[in-house]
């Protein structure tokens, strides 16, 4: 469920949005647009934290060994991304004589492809060292973007523009390991290493386009993805003979922010 403090900022965007500047517009080519795009990044680090309980005299329930790693991942992962848009930009709102600026409203996905951090997690308790959790993650978002062009003097075919868009990211985990040195060839998320949550998401963009022709538009932008926390139930540890059986696994990803440059193209119709 999306939060109450984020309530302020989704309604911002979407009065950003559904507001076709109804103030005195110039004369201009209003109308729907379609675009594609990709490119790279870096995942920022971010904390993770693993729970859960080893059953010391199985098969009973108790008594057990309560386990709570917790860490950060490292300082950057690369990731590739893509995506598409579909939106529409209303006339230019006059500045001046000279200026003026162009809104838009955008839906936009975004796909970041596989890319797997790693937390070192020193273990609670001590004795058991540290804990490496891998977690190789896609991630899905889906937007509402505001964008803003900027019509300038200086040139009839390069603009400027910002944006900011606010949605949901869906988060995906795929073969998670979580692993110790001191028992080498075990995963502890072995019986089921999937997980994924949905999490609030919001971005800010700023980039220049250039008209490639009446229809045809290149774009090049630099973007901050930050997706809320998200929280994952693995399975439980199950080597019998070889390691003690443990309750299911929870672990608590923190804010995930990404650095993005992004080259693309725009069809306006």
């Amino acid at each position: 469920m999306v939060k109450t403090r984020y309530l302020p900022a989704l309604l911002l965007v979407c009065a950003a949005i559904t507001s076709p500047a109804t103030a005195q517009q110039a004369s201009g080519d209003q109308g729907m647009y379609v675009g594609v795009f990709g490119g790279l990044g870096a995942a920022t680090a971010t904390s993770l934290q693993q729970r859960g309980a080893v059953f010391l005299r199985p098969p009973q329930r108790l008594p057990i060994l309560p386990i709570n790693a917790k860490g950060s991942t490292s300082s950057s992962t690369s990731v590739a991304l893509g995506g598409a848009h579909l939106g529409y930009e209303w006339n230019p709102l006059k500045l001046n004589p000279s200026w003026g600026l162009r809104p838009a409203a955008e839906l936009e996905g975004i796909y970041i492809g596989k890319h797997s951090p790693t937390g070192e997690m020193p273990v609670m308790p001590r004795f058991l060292g540290m804990q490496y959790v891998t977690v190789p993650t896609t991630v899905g978002v889906f937007l509402a973007n505001a964008v803003f062009t900027l019509e300038t003097p200086y040139s009839s075919k390069v603009f400027p523009y910002v944006g900011l868009g606010a949605g949901m990211a869906f988060v995906s985990i795929k073969g998670a390991d979580s692993a110790n040195p001191s028992e080498p060839g075990i995963n502890h998320f072995n019986s089921d290493p999937n997980a994924s949550d949905w999490a609030f998401a919001m971005q800010v963009k700023a980039g220049v386009k250039a008209q490639v022709s009446k229809n045809l538009r290149l774009f090049a932008e630099y973007r901050h993805l930050s997706i809320d926390a998200t929280s994952y139930k693995f399975g439980a540890t199950d080597y019998p003979g070889l390691h003690l059986p443990t309750a299911t696994w929870h672990v608590n990803m923190g804010r995930q922010k990404y650095n993005l440059f992004v080259a693309g193209l725009q069809y306006k119709f």
